[in-house]
């Protein structure tokens, strides 16, 4: 079964700072509390989670590193390169009588420490690199040593933390302005998290800042492994772990990128940085041992001048697309099945819009749940990636999943209730990271109903997930 996947633009905003709010909290509330109406009908502005990062970090401007992606780096990235699109967007009247009934999301967990096989092989290469080469090594490097240790990798960290309790401060505040419940009731509110660590620690940063202290205990969802399909159907469909996930048929590309001369000159370029002699054995398991370091150092500290440092500029934007070549084909349009299979999430999330009490319903999952739903959902380019791709077609393609699933990315439906006769009295609205996306199939409207919803995605509705997954 195959869904049409029409691609939609994010919009563009002209920003310069963003880091300020990190040690400003001050400046966060005074912002926050200037936000107009229209944040319901536009998409976010000034969100000065982001100022200063390009200026405090050692890039001109923030770099997309794909699914390592800090989430205020995203935002920079979304804004930075589409043009804005005012010209569909609501007017107050039309939206007068409507009031935020609902807010119906998924989130990815915030930013995590590496994961465990990672973590295995960035601490070999720098054993390796101090203990072969110590004295021709940068001097930073001859004493280096990792700030954490292999117990909490794949945990969210105290940054990943900080990006949950901004998120929910934000959609409190959105909450606040219609009078949604400030209290928790199981009744009102529902937060779900996959079996993993990081998307309870996510879920639990999330709700420390979404309810007042202090706020009675909040009865977590969250569905047994095997058995938690809307959240981690990835994992849960045989026939897309055989054909895709598990085969040798995602990383086709990436496998030729990998045997490119293009990836060659990045190991050259890379032993060069580290002062290592010509004959010096670096593969590239080793260049991507030291980029993941550069990533995920960037995403706990929004440090770029060690590891990073070792990386061109053009470099560290080879390696973003080299993760985005195999996310696009092992999560995106690349292969239906990778797709098709989110089709209960969205299925879920429609149903539930219709229950009358709740008030929120708040998922916490993995990159690997948000790509497949927003490509699902239509956000996401088809045109195929490819390794002979040129510096061109790479800086330009529409596929970035830095933009689509950094770290605590998310995708969710806004459902408002309208009185009177301008309009229909449900209205639903879809924002990607916070942003407002009108959906095309909605027409010049900057809102969809549930009947055009259901309509639209009725392939979704029809999909038999345990017979299309079937071997």
């Amino acid at each position: 079964m195959t869904f049409d996947y029409t691609p939609i633009a994010p919009i563009r905003r002209n920003r310069w700072m963003h880091r300020v709010l990190l040690a400003t909290p001050v400046l966060m509330i005074a912002i926050v509390t200037s936000w107009s109406w229209f944040w319901m009908t536009r998409p976010l502005e000034n969100d000065d989670t982001i100022i200063m990062l390009g200026v405090l970090s050692g890039f001109e401007q923030p770099i997309p590193f794909s699914t390592d992606t800090p989430y205020a780096w995203a935002k920079h990235l979304q804004q930075q390169e589409f043009e804005e699109k005012e010209s569909s967007l609501a007017t107050t009247s039309e939206w007068a009588t409507c009031s935020l009934v609902q807010i119906n999301a998924l989130y990815r967990h915030g930013a995590r420490y590496p994961m465990a096989n990672d973590f295995t092989k960035m601490t070999s290469l720098l054993e390796t690199l101090q203990v072969k080469y110590k004295e021709a090594l940068p001097a930073w490097l001859q004493t280096y040593s990792f700030a954490y240790n292999q117990s909490v990798a794949e945990h969210l960290s105290l940054s990943g933390a900080e990006e949950m309790h901004r998120l929910a401060q934000r959609a409190r505040h959105l909450a606040d302005r219609f009078n949604l419940p400030k209290d928790y009731s199981p009744d009102a509110y529902v937060f779900e998290h996959t079996y993993v660590l990081r998307t309870k620690q996510s879920a639990e940063a999330f709700v420390d800042a979404f309810f007042p202290k202090p706020h009675r205990p909040v009865a977590y969802k969250s569905l047994p492994e095997g058995q938690d399909i809307p959240l981690r159907f990835f994992a849960n469909c045989p026939k897309y772990l055989a054909w895709v996930r598990n085969s040798p048929n995602a990383t086709i590309e990436t496998n030729k990128f990998e045997a490119s001369p293009r990836a060659a000159t990045m190991v050259k370029q890379i032993r060069e940085a580290l002062h290592l002699p010509t004959l010096a054995a670096l593969s590239w398991k080793d260049l991507k041992a030291a980029y993941n370091i550069c990533s995920i150092e960037v995403a706990l500290d929004n440090q770029t001048q060690a590891w990073c440092s070792l990386f061109e500029t053009h470099s560290l934007y080879l390696m973003d697309f080299h993760s985005d070549l195999k996310k696009f084909y092992e999560c995106g349009p690349g292969f239906n099945i990778s797709v098709d299979i989110a089709a209960p999430l969205l299925v879920e999330m429609l149903n539930t819009i219709k229950d009358p009490t709740l008030r929120g319903y708040f998922r916490f999952a993995h990159a690997e749940t948000v790509l497949p739903l927003a490509c699902l959902l239509g956000l996401c380019a088809k045109t195929p990636l490819t390794a002979a791709m040129s510096d061109q077609a790479i800086h330009s393609r529409q596929y970035k999943v830095a933009r689509l699933s950094p770290f605590a990315g998310n995708l969710a439906f806004h459902v408002y209730k309208c009185d009177g006769s301008n309009g229909p009295p449900q209205r639903i609205q879809l924002f990607s990271n916070e942003v407002h996306l009108p959906l095309t199939f909605c027409h010049a409207k900057t809102y969809c109903t549930l009947e055009e919803l259901e309509r639209h995605y009725a392939a979704a509705f029809h999909f038999d997930f345990n017979k299309e997954c079937a071997l």
